[in-house]
């Protein structure tokens, strides 16, 4: 299946007025050719989206029926936050239309017109005649409300009758009972009725109450709603009639993504799961439903080479050259050859002959003759993540929106971590190996330990088969304690010319896990920055790591670290131990900066 692909782009070197400039060069060339111009108008459905970081690739997808002839596609309703010079279209026969010719793109370009006013538009005069009937019949449902209540004490009274009556002469009267009983039935019969007129109207005014609320809502809306119709144009030459579709993508901005993760270690130590997920935020004004998402860490907005760096020449001021009186350089003629028009350009009879064509071969000659150097191909490069499932992203104003791009359970093996002279606490950290195909982008990540929340922390940018760290919080099944045996301060040196301090330390590792660990130590010695001052540790044992990044980085830095193979046994009094030896050596009376233990 062929297949054009172009940026939207000027065809020729004419404009016609008041027209996007490839539609107008089109049709100035079409009328010159005697090729029928065509106008279709359809918004299509999205299909298909591209996240970046920043902004939003958007594909609408446009399946249409078209005759032979040159065509002008519009693609109406695209969103405020378009970026119109992003436009870009793709063309090509739809599924089950196989002409001979296949159409061609010949440009796309974007137009913006002023809507009609909602309010004076007959949705918006209906729209708001309907508010105003509804507020007509809630007002009326209340004055009819008043009624019934009047009615309703009107009836109260009536039920209401002495059990005896005095008589003229002052005398008690006997009550008719028959009549009483029919007056209570009445009076019963006429409450039921007032009653289920007041439900009825309820009903009726809860009804029309949301009726007006959507109303209102809507008449808001639209009468707030942008006064602009935004359109991309996508101008085609079809040679033969047939079915075409068109995938117009477009930039959008309030768009976006970032990385989220949650690492998930198991509660035996067994192995790791991360979840690599995406939070989107999609504020574009359109609803995205069923589409298909692509997350790309591209950045459109950002030039795509970088800034060249210009060489910076000094010279000797010299003086301007004095104006010459009256004086004009001539251009000096190029030889060039005029410039070609469009009529020039396109194919028909020699000239001095019109040619006009007479049969629908011709005519798709001509298109296809028309079209043939107007596709420019691109291409580029960025990590993308293409998500194996439709998405429905709405637009929303609000919140950011989470949706999973891949679990994958890196290689992983599990160290402990303590820095008893900080903290008790000895800490989890899982090494591990990105054994996925993702590119791991830097985020936040959500940490997880056998289903409790840890906390939060940061996600590096790991590609493939990189490593990377995760610290999983304490263990309270682990404690390292350091403690100072002794310190002592004294002379040495021949004659007693030098003071040396000297610190004994300790630390004890307790292991409840019940099995073997393995555990990262950490301590400090002093560093001496005055070639007066010796300052050293010895005496270590065990002795410290041989980790060819900590022996060249941390080492001369004054760092202490040893690598611990610590077994389950090691508890009480058989737990785990390391001493060592700090000395500082200085001249007497050189008053040194403060020493901590």
């Amino acid at each position: 299946m062929h297949t054009t692909f172009i940026r939207s782009a000027v065809v020729g070197a004419a404009l016609l007025a008041a027209m996007p400039a490839p539609v107008a060069l089109a049709q100035s060339a079409a009328l010159d050719a005697d090729i029928p111009m065509q106008q279709a108008s359809d918004r299509g459905a999205i299909r298909a989206v591209t996240l970046y970081p920043d902004r939003a690739a958007v594909t609408r997808t446009v399946r249409v029926d078209l005759k032979q002839g040159l065509w002008t596609l519009r693609v109406p309703e695209l969103p405020a936050s378009v970026v119109t010079s992003s436009l870009q279209a793709k063309v090509a026969p739809a599924d089950g239309s196989a002409p001979k010719s296949t159409p061609k793109l010949l440009g796309v370009d974007f137009s913006a017109t002023p809507k009609v006013d909602f309010a004076s538009s007959p949705e918006g005069v209906t729209l708001a005649e309907k508010v105003r009937e509804l507020k007509r019949r809630l007002a009326e449902l209340a004055q009819d409300r008043a009624l019934l209540e009047q009615h309703d004490k009107l009836v109260d009274q009536v039920g209401v009758r002495p059990s005896a009556g005095a008589g003229p002469d002052g005398a008690t009267q006997p009550i008719d009972v028959a009549a009483a009983e029919r007056l209570l039935a009445a009076v019963k019969a006429e409450k039921d009725r007032i009653l289920a007129v007041a439900r009825e109207q309820n009903d009726a005014r809860e009804r029309m109450e949301r009726e007006l609320s959507v109303a209102e809502q809507q008449l808001a809306a639209r009468g707030g709603a942008d006064r602009t119709d935004r359109a991309g144009l996508v101008l085609l030459s079809v040679p033969e009639s047939c079915a075409v579709e068109v995938q117009l993508t477009y930039l959008v901005s309030n768009a976006g993504w970032a990385p989220a993760y949650s690492v998930r270690g198991s509660g035996d130590r067994s192995g790791v799961s991360v979840e690599y997920d995406a939070m989107v935020l999609q504020r574009t004004g359109e609803d995205w439903n069923d589409v298909r998402l692509a997350l790309s860490t591209a950045q459109p907005s950002t030039a795509s080479s970088p800034p060249a760096v210009e060489p910076w020449f000094v010279d000797v001021v010299l003086p301007p050259p004095p104006p010459v009186a009256g004086g004009r350089v001539e251009a000096a003629e190029t030889g060039a050859p005029a410039p070609m028009m469009m009529a020039d350009a396109m194919p028909g009879a020699p000239a001095g002959d019109p040619g006009r064509p007479g049969n629908d071969a011709a005519m798709a000659k001509a298109i296809e003759e028309f079209a043939a150097s107007a596709a420019v191909s691109e291409t580029g490069t960025a990590v993308s993540f293409e998500l194996p499932r439709p998405v429905t992203l709405p637009s929303d104003s609000v919140r950011q929106q989470r949706t999973r791009i891949g679990t994958f359970e890196p290689e992983t093996t599990f160290t402990y971590v303590a820095a008893p002279i900080l903290t008790e606490s000895v800490f989890l950290r899982g090494d591990m190996r990105n054994s996925s195909a993702f590119q791991l982008l830097p985020g936040k990540a959500q940490v997880f330990m056998g289903g409790d929340f840890i906390g939060e922390t940061a996600m590096p940018s790991v590609a493939p088969k990189d490593e990377f760290r995760v610290y999983f919080g304490p263990d309270r099944a682990l404690r390292a304690k350091r403690e100072v045996l002794s310190k002592v301060t004294g002379s040495s040196g021949l004659f007693g010319g030098s003071t040396v301090t000297t610190w004994s330390d300790r630390i004890t590792v307790d292991n409840g896990t019940g099995r073997d660990v393995r555990l990262e130590l950490y301590d400090r010695r002093p560093v001496s920055r005055n070639e007066k001052i010796e300052a050293r540790a010895t005496n270590l044992s065990p002795a410290l790591s041989t980790d060819k990044a900590y022996v060249e980085g941390r080492l001369p830095q004054g760092i202490l670290r040893w690598d611990l193979a610590v077994p389950a046994a090691a508890r009480g009094p058989k737990a785990a131990t390391v001493t060592w030896t700090v000395e500082v050596i200085r001249p007497n009376g050189l008053e040194t900066t403060p020493i901590p233990d």
